[in-house]
This record gives C-alpha cells, sequence and structure tokens, in this order.
C-alpha cells in the first residue's frame, strides 16, 4: 500500500546461482512458477533503520525477513511503515509492469482472474501487520501515481492489531478455496474518501497461513457496488483500468520503533477465464 510518499526503487538484485536476493530497498523480476512477479523489499514509509533485512527468491519460493530497530519513519503519523511484496501486473507507484500483457485493462473487460497463494508470516511482540493483496484502479493504464477518481481495493487475509482504514460500510460473502477445500468466506468492508478511494475487504475470520484459492474479480464487483453507494468522484468505474495484483505484509504503526516478523509464498499461481 502507499499513501502520499514514493520511495523510487532501483530494479536490481544480488545474485546466488539460482537465487535473487535483495538486501535493502529494491525490486527484481522474477519468474514464479512460469509467472512474470516482480518482488519488492518495499519500505515506502521508513527514511532509516538499523538492522537486517532481505526478500529472496530460490526458484521455488519466496521468502522475507526483517529484524529492524531504531526505525524513523518519513510520516510519523502513518500506520503503516512499508509492505514487502509481490506483484503481477502494473504497479503505478513504481511505473513498472512485471511482464503482464493482459494488464492494465479496462474493468469491464477484467476476465475471471484466480489467484493461488500457499503462504506463511510470523511476527514477534505484537507487531501491527496484515496479510494484504491488493489492485490499483485507475483513469488511464500507465499512471506513475494515483489520485482522486482512482480506487485501491484491498483483500486482507489476516490482520493482527493493523485494522483496515476508513469506516465499516458493508459485509461481503464469496466462495474461497482454503486448504483444497471451497467455503463460503466472510469479508467485513471499509470504505475511506482520502486522496484516492480506498477499499478494504478484511476477512472475518483471520487466516495467519494457509493456502488459498479465489477469484479476484468477486472483489472488483463488490468494489463497484460500494463505490456506486459511497463514493461522490467516480462515476465511470467501469471504464477505469484494472492494473495489477499485490500480495505482501503491511507493517507498523506511529508508535513501532522495532519490527521483527517474516513471511514466506509457494504455490503461487494465477488463471485467466476469459
Amino acid at each position: 500500500m502507499r499513501w502520499v510518499v514514493l520511495l523510487m526503487v532501483a530494479f536490481s538484485a544480488l545474485l546466488f546461482s539460482s537465487e535473487v536476493v535483495l538486501t535493502s530497498v529494491g525490486a527484481a523480476d522474477i519468474s514464479f512458477n512460469g509467472f512474470p512477479v516482480t518482488m519488492e523489499l518495499n519500505f515506502w514509509n521508513i527514511k532509516s533503520y538499523e538492522g537486517e533485512t532481505w526478500l529472496k527468491f530460490d526458484g521455488e519460493k519466496v521468502e522475507f525477513y526483517a529484524d529492524l530497530y531504531n526505525i524513523v519513519l518519513q510520516n510519523p503519523d502513518s500506520w503503516v511503515h512499508g509492505y514487502p511484496e509481490i506483484y503481477y501486473g502494473y504497479k503505478p507507484w513504481a511505473s513498472h509492469n512485471s511482464g503482464v500483457e493482459f494488464l492494465p485493462v479496462k474493468v469491464k473487460d477484467l476476465p475471471d482472474f484466480y489467484v493461488t497463494l500457499d503462504y506463511s508470516i510470523w511476527y514477534e511482540n505484537n507487531l501491527p501487520i496484515n496479510l494484504a493483496m491488493e489492485t490499483w484502479i485507475t483513469k488511464s493504464p500507465d499512471q506513475t501515481s494515483v489520485s482522486s477518481g482512482d480506487a485501491e481495493i484491498m483483500v486482507w487475509f489476516y490482520n493482527n492489531v493493523l485494522m483496515p482504514g476508513g469506516q465499516k460500510v458493508d459485509e461481503f460473502t464469496t466462495t474461497v478455496e482454503i486448504n483444497g477445500v471451497k467455503q463460503e468466506a466472510k469479508w467485513d468492508v471499509y470504505f475511506a474518501p482520502w486522496s484516492w478511494d480506498y477499499l478494504a475487504f478484511r476477512l472475518t475470520t483471520p487466516m495467519k497461513e494457509g493456502k488459498v484459492k479465489f477469484n479476484v474479480k468477486d472483489f472488483v464487483q463488490k468494489a463497484a457496488e460500494v463505490v456506486k453507494k459511497h463514493s461522490t468522484r467516480i462515476d465511470n468505474f467501469e471504464e477505469l483500468y484494472f492494473c495489477v495484483w499485490e500480495i505482501g505484509t503491511e507493517f507498523g504503526d506511529p508508535n513501532t520503533t522495532t519490527a521483527k516478523f517474516g513471511w514466506t509464498f509457494k504455490d503461487f499461481f494465477v488463471e485467466v477465464v476469459k
């Protein structure tokens, strides 16, 4: 997730045989189970820190680790320090496409878009954190930031202390395959009219680990209903562009000066059904 601070990152990495490793803020393109993905060590709201961190792809899985202390924030009032992540498609804030030809695509033309991920996260000392996925819905397909008339749609599978912004405006139920079993999953829906329209779906029974498969289009269609009801700045949602699918962990709050946590992403798949 980005707010109003933009970190310019270099697409570079350390190469160790088949491994790709980032040890500071930056990004690298990888092929994850044959899908073009960019992994980004994204501390967008951190001015400085001490400690160790890395983001690693070993050819089969992506792992993140951080043991940070003496954290100084760019914006001390923000509830988020960063969002170490992977993404599939075009990320406006990075002005970069991971190599996905069909993205960005107009919302009205978005196909059924199934994402599968096997994940696990860990953290110490009751760290504010989530496991969140998201997209940006923009007025044009090549934006380098977002603003009024654009939208952010987040899908939170896990949260601790950290809560979505804005106000709860609705509830939503959709089918999600969890550990191989199709289930009806329940979500709280949040909305905020910030510099852009913000929407978040929070799983009411948070999952710290598991393998999930779901149709991204289900959330986009529900978001269209929420925008129609609550937004005063978007009246052509179907004509906007769906840009990307990002997966990562937001972490921190204004009082967080240390953070020790990590995650593992494996069995990542995308299935597009036109």
